[in-house]
């Protein structure tokens, strides 16, 4: 049965040593929540320690998951280079239950929506090349607003329309291109991959840019009012 005010998941940073002084933490930026309850969804929260092993139950109780910004990956698990000196490398176990996340949400194809390090682990589950530190960086950290354009025939193109729009952006990590499995959603001017989503899923898009920092945008508001439409139908 569907519900009127869907269950999201939101993902929770964990922060420690050496990057974090003092006792191990958790940590959110509250502005997700408005977005997330304006457009009826209620959010709960999902630990950044979580076990891999508990994500099937967590999983069981919800009814779409938004995965947060955060720091930087590490690609030394999966046989890739070192953190240059620019990346402050997520605990592996964040890393670890964040991908399990991702994995077992679209296996349910349970709507799906990766903000910044969300949709950077969407493409490292899916095997897309991946920049660890961006020559144009600055272009693209610190809020600095930029365009970007939506791909004609994308889910973000059905929900914001094609249009370019202005993006708040947090980031110096980037996806080089969605490889073979992802689809590129929208790309910014100077090249860089915004958006991806996985075809044949109800629901599954990331962006590279924070939408809960532009909460009066029209393009956010569509997004959020989509993925609560899927999250709504999810169980019916």
């Amino acid at each position: 049965m569907d519900s009127p005010h869907p269950l999201i998941g939101v993902t929770v940073e964990l922060l420690d040593a050496p990057w974090y002084e003092g006792q191990r933490r958790f940590q959110l930026f509250t502005s997700y929540m408005p977005v997330l309850r304006a457009a009826g969804m209620v959010p709960v929260l999902i630990p950044g320690d979580a076990p891999p092993a508990d994500v099937d139950a967590i999983l069981d109780r919800l009814d779409g998951v938004l995965m947060t910004g955060g720091d930087d990956l590490d690609l030394r698990p999966y046989g890739g280079p070192a953190p240059t000196a620019e990346c402050k490398p997520v605990p592996l176990e964040q890393q670890s239950m964040n991908l399990e996340l991702v994995r077992g949400t679209l296996q349910r194809d349970m709507p799906l929506f990766g903000v910044c390090f969300g949709m950077q682990v969407m493409g490292l589950l899916h095997d897309a090349p991946f920049e660890q530190h961006m020559e144009n960086f600055i272009g693209h950290t610190k809020g600095f607003e930029h365009a970007v354009k939506p791909c004609a025939g994308s889910l973000l193109a059905q929900l914001v329309g094609t249009n370019d729009f202005l993006v708040p952006s947090f980031h110096h990590q980037a996806l080089i291109d969605p490889g073979a499995i992802l689809k590129a959603s929208a790309w910014a001017d100077d090249g860089t991959l915004e958006a991806v989503e996985l075809p044949g899923k109800t629901f599954a898009l990331g962006v590279q840019w924070h939408p809960e920092r532009a909460p009066d945008s029209q393009a956010t508001r569509a997004m959020f009012s989509g993925f609560a439409d899927a999250a709504r139908n999810y169980k019916k």
